[in-house]
């Protein structure tokens, strides 16, 4: 007597079989079919598989089919004796019976008994044995979670959740799941909000659809598979769709694997998922169930089936398969998710449509970001370094977990290596957005005049459209001030208007009034007092040395190489480092009379006092470049270095200073003079809004004053020799 048993059923429905007088496993198919009449209907004895395998019944097994029968295919013409013991004492399942595929009419057609509900159990098609045991130990996890919704929502908590979906395209690249199929989960505060709502969708008198949209990076994605993961624990069946690029490449088995894990305990529903062969049948799958129970549709990414979205399917297959999906869920209760970008969710954000939104913007409030520092194990930072991370990252998750990539000694290789990571997948979508605005004026006006309300955080102007700017990196608040995700996002557009000359905007107050409000971060400040000096130079001139610098034109560089200067006509240039901070020089002004050709390097610095030698900087790296080419003006060249800073000083002459090395003079710096000027003769604004902190910066230096004269004269007292006696 051997057990066997039907692929598809639970152990608990093996049968056994007496083998005694079955000569071949020809005849074996025969007693089995015979034994088996209702699960074989219309199929002959030779059409069944039989697979040998070792199969432990165990009450710990009676719902969770083996992972992997690995079965070895037993012929009508085998003995059973060549693999079974005339009297096997075994009662482990032995074979497993596989019937064949349902008949079809044509090759992609409808079965030819799924003409309704009632012929389900003729028309099945049994799954896939690693397919079930995947549903069940994902479902075990889940089922061992805590369902009460605090602990989702506690950032306190950091989780581990089974990813509630069972097929094999997971989104890696947005989670990190591990080789059991878990990912990490902070507890965030929008999870009660996002889960009260969808317990608020009520069928027939109420709502059936959510719309969850928001900012790059906020950790929807993660919500929403926690959500999941919670439904499923407290007793509800959720086909969860994670990502709609995947879904877009094979949306019937992408949609299938879903709705196993859905029904992942109730064989009859999933043989007859696994029979639908296409998404039509999947949809009368789904209409089906309408009067018996409601699916959660949980569809995330659907921005993937945007048309401007570029994943290499056709915008056709895009828009059959967004049909698919709403009519699949027409009956259900439906939360489908997006980056605030997508054209089709713009639509139902300015519409009054038949959805609950939720809007997430942003990243970590205060409490969550307080739990993420206390978590991980970054480079000792003090309060001013972590404002400078939270600043440029917007506390957006996403961002945040550049940060525990790579291993850091210290605060500024870590931040240096964040800043080239969110430059990377940032900068090109986001300019590529406004370049393809710049071919209609008017369209260009309006990015201009929002992007300045975005970086300065105003309000918008009048009869602006929500395609003036990319949604994805930038919002407008209920208390209809602008807003940009992160500190990277605001520098990088910046320095992109520079560069389309659009230089009003850093002169405007609204720019210059930003300084105040960054006193604990003077990298963002220096940021915002260097646009607002740069632009003003450009717009109204500087006066230097008794020379009056009136730029007629404003170029770019990457590197000293490409400064060129003409000598045909008298004229005034400002050469600009594409690069914000760049080492030596924050600008170039090259200016051209009768009798002169005057080059003045700008540095633009808070302080003075504790900044690097620019000058020496200037000189051994960009001047050898830009001498060769100025070689005929060389009897009427003047130099002179332009610092604007807190406050004025005294113009100062420079000598020249060189260096003999084998017998031949290497010029180290040339004559120049310097000159001090203060932040109010560049811009009155400037100087109004920086008082307070040039304030502070003045009784530093004169604390530090104070303090190196102290040494010095103690360094004096212990260097005199001692009185005799």
């Amino acid at each position: 007597m051997i057990f066997c048993l039907v692929q598809g059923d639970a152990i608990k429905n093996s049968f056994p079989i007496d083998t005694r007088n079955y000569a071949t496993f020809g005849h074996l198919r025969t007693a089995i079919k015979d034994a088996k009449q209702n699960a074989f209907v219309g199929i002959d004895a030779d059409r069944l598989t039989l697979w040998r395998v070792d199969i432990i019944q165990t009450k710990e097994n009676q719902e969770v089919i083996v992972k992997e029968h690995k079965g070895v295919e037993l012929h009508s013409f085998e003995s059973v004796g060549s693999y079974f013991q005339e009297t096997p004492t075994s009662t482990n399942i032995r074979i497993i019976v596989e019937p064949p595929p349902p008949a079809t009419t044509e090759k992609g057609k409808r079965s030819l008994v799924d003409s309704d509900e009632g012929q389900n159990s003729k028309r099945a098609k049994f799954a896939d044995l690693n397919i079930i045991s995947t549903a069940h130990k994902i479902m075990e996890g889940i089922m061992k979670l805590d369902e009460n919704e605090s602990t989702y929502s506690n950032p306190k908590n950091f989780l581990s959740l089974p990813y509630p979906y069972l097929g094999e395209k997971l989104p890696i690249d947005r989670f990190a799941i591990d080789n059991n199929r878990y990912f990490n989960f902070m507890g965030r505060k929008e999870f009660r909000n996002i889960l009260e709502t969808i317990n608020k969708l009520r069928s027939g008198t109420g709502y059936m659809k959510l719309f969850v949209y928001g900012t790059v990076g906020y950790g929807k994605s993660h919500i929403l598979s926690a959500i999941a993961c919670f439904l499923f624990r407290t007793g509800r069946r959720v086909v969860f769709l994670p990502d709609c690029r995947q879904l877009a490449v094979d949306p019937v088995d992408y949609t299938k694997s879903a709705l196993f894990l859905a029904y992942h305990d109730d064989d009859a529903k999933i043989n007859e998922i696994n029979s639908c062969e296409n998404f039509e049948n999947i949809i009368d799958f789904c209409k089906k169930l309408q009067f018996k129970e409601k699916l959660y549709f949980i569809v995330d990414q659907m921005n993937a089936l945007d048309e401007l979205d570029d994943t290499g399917v056709s915008l056709e297959i895009k828009q059959q398969i967004r049909r698919y999906i709403d009519k699949m869920s027409n009956y259900h209760y439906y939360i489908m998710s997006s980056s605030a970008n997508n054209k089709s969710m713009l639509h139902l954000m300015q519409k009054q449509t038949g959805e609950l939104k939720i809007k997430l913007y942003g990243g970590f409030n205060e409490e969550e970001m307080e739990e993420w520092w206390k978590k991980y194990s970054l480079p000792a930072m003090n309060d001013q370094e972590k404002e400078r991370i939270k600043d440029i990252t917007g506390k957006i998750p996403l961002f945040l977990n550049f940060l525990l990539e790579y291993s850091h000694e210290n605060f500024e290789g870590a931040f240096a290596y964040l800043k080239q990571k969110l430059k990377s997948i940032i900068q090109n979508p986001m300019t590529e957005y406004s370049e393809n605005l710049l071919g209609n004026k008017h369209t260009w006006d309006r990015h201009v005049g929002l992007m300045s309300s975005f970086i300065t955080n105003t309000h918008p102007k009048l009869g602006y459209r929500e395609g003036d700017y990319d949604h994805r990196y930038f919002y407008i608040e209920d208390d209809d001030i602008c807003y940009y995700v992160c500190g990277l996002v605001r520098d990088s557009m910046a320095e992109y208007l520079f560069e389309k000359r659009e230089v009003a905007i850093f002169t405007d107050i609204k720019w210059i009034s930003r300084i105040s409000d960054f006193k604990n971060n003077p990298s963002v400040k220096g940021f915002f007092v260097e646009k607002a000096c740069i632009a003003s130079i450009f717009r109204n001139g500087l006066m230097a040395n008794r020379v009056n610098f009136k730029p007629g034109g404003m170029e770019f560089f990457y590197n000293e190489k490409e400064i060129k200067f003409s000598s045909n006509e008298e004229k005034c240039m400002f050469y600009l480092p594409c690069c914000w901070n760049q080492e030596a020089i924050d600008g170039l002004l090259i200016s051209q009379t009768k009798d002169k050709l005057y080059v003045a390097p700008v540095q633009i610095t808070l302080n003075k006092d504790n900044h690097s030698d620019s000058e020496r900087k200037f000189f051994s790296s960009i001047w050898p470049n830009i001498k060769p080419t100025l070689s005929s003006f060389e009897d009427k060249l003047e130099i002179m270095f332009i610092w604007i800073t807190h406050r004025s000083e005294t113009d100062e002459s420079v000598e020249c200073i060189t260096k003999k090395t084998r017998n031949k003079n290497h010029e180290i710096n040339p004559n120049y003079t310097r000159v001090v000027i203060g932040f109010g003769n560049v811009n009155s604004d400037i100087n109004r809004y920086l008082h307070n902190q040039i304030v502070k910066i003045e009784e530093t230096n004169r604390e530090s004053d104070k303090e190196t004269k102290e040494q010095k004269s103690a360094q004096r007292r212990r260097g005199r020799p001692k009185k005799s006696l």
